[in-house]
C-alpha cells in the first residue's frame, strides 16, 4: 500500500509566480460608460424613427384640403350619377357610399387620388355658388372618428361609413347649406 505518491513534487519546491499589481478601475466609470452607451443608443433610435416616420393623424384631412385647393384636373368630368357611380367604383374595386343625386348637386368632375398608399375618389360639386370636394377612400384605422373643424375659410368634415371614410371640404359660410345634400351626419 502506497500512501504518498513519490512523482509530485512537495510544497516547498513549488514555485508561485509573482502577483503583477494592476490598477482597479474606478466603479464609476464603468457604470458611466454603460449609461452613456445606453442612453445614446435610445436617443439615437427613437430620433431616427420620429424623422425616418412622421406622425400621420390626419393625412387624409390634409390631403384632401390639398386636393381641394389645388389645380383641378379631371379624371371625368360632368358626369351623370350612373357614370359617376361605375367611375367610383372602377377606382376604388366596388361601390362607394356617394351622394344622393339631387337638383342643388351639380357635379363638376372627379379624380383618382392615392393617399398613404390607398387609392381615392375625389368628386367636385357645384352646390348654389359654392364648390365642395367630397372624397372617399377605403378606411385605414379601426376606431370610428368623427372630425368637424374649419381651416381658413373651409369647413371639414370627416366621418366613417361602414368600412369607408369620407371627407368633404367647402365653404364655411355655405357648410349649413352643403351637409344635408353631401350626407353628412
Amino acid at each position: 500500500m502506497k500512501l504518498v505518491d513519490t512523482d509530485e513534487e512537495g510544497p516547498s519546491t513549488r514555485v508561485e509566480p509573482p502577483v503583477r499589481p494592476t490598477p482597479p478601475r474606478p466603479e464609476k466609470r464603468q457604470v458611466m460608460v454603460s449609461l452613456l452607451l445606453t442612453v445614446t443608443v435610445l436617443v439615437g433610435t427613437v430620433v431616427a424613427v420620429f424623422t425616418i416616420f412622421p406622425e400621420r393623424h390626419n393625412e387624409i384631412i390634409t390631403s384632401t384640403v390639398a386636393a381641394h385647393r389645388a389645380v383641378k384636373r379631371w379624371d371625368l368630368e360632368r358626369p351623370d350619377d350612373a357614370k359617376l357611380r361605375m367611375w367610383a367604383q372602377a377606382v376604388l374595386g366596388e361601390a362607394p357610399p356617394m351622394p344622393a343625386p339631387a337638383t342643388d348637386l351639380i357635379v363638376i368632375g372627379g379624380r383618382s387620388v392615392t393617399i398613404l398608399a390607398r387609392r381615392a375618389a375625389l368628386v367636385r360639386y357645384r352646390i348654389g355658388d359654392s364648390e365642395v370636394s367630397y372624397l372617399v377612400q377605403r378606411a385605414r384605422e379601426i376606431q370610428r372618428r368623427r372630425v368637424r373643424m374649419l381651416d381658413h375659410d373651409d369647413a371639414i368634415e370627416a366621418w366613417r361609413r361602414g368600412p369607408w371614410t369620407c371627407v368633404v371640404v367647402g365653404p364655411a359660410a355655405t357648410a349649413d347649406r352643403w351637409r344635408p345634400l353631401l350626407g353628412v351626419p
